[in-house]
């Protein structure tokens, strides 16, 4: 994909498993568990900085391996949430103005 915010947003995700898991992944599409790069207790970690650096909640529903298994599919979930809460944000302010 080569929109500009979903490349800030693997960036930051790179970022987050060098600086605060200490891993560094080779490519945005390498297999994390295959890699031996998450591993249970770095994927709990993991979905901790993600909802602090992203500001969004990773419901179960998305308790997924396949969401996780990349950086990219990191990002497309990322995106995906950010996406639902704009949509959510823009429904309250519709409701509003109906008001």
């Amino acid at each position: 994909m080569n929109n500009p915010e979903y490349k800030r947003i693997q960036t930051e995700i790179a970022g987050v498993l060098a600086e605060k898991l200490n891993v560094e992944v080779p490519t945005e599409d390498a297999d994390l568990f295959e890699t031996g790069i998450l591993d249970s207790q770095k994927f709990v970690e993991l979905l901790l900085h993600l909802e602090q650096q992203f500001g969004t909640h990773i419901g179960i529903e998305d308790f997924e391996i396949e969401n996780f298994r990349s950086i990219d599919r990191i990002a497309a979930l990322i995106i995906k949430h950010q996406n639902a809460a704009k949509q959510a944000c823009a429904a309250v302010a519709v409701a509003v103005d109906r008001r």
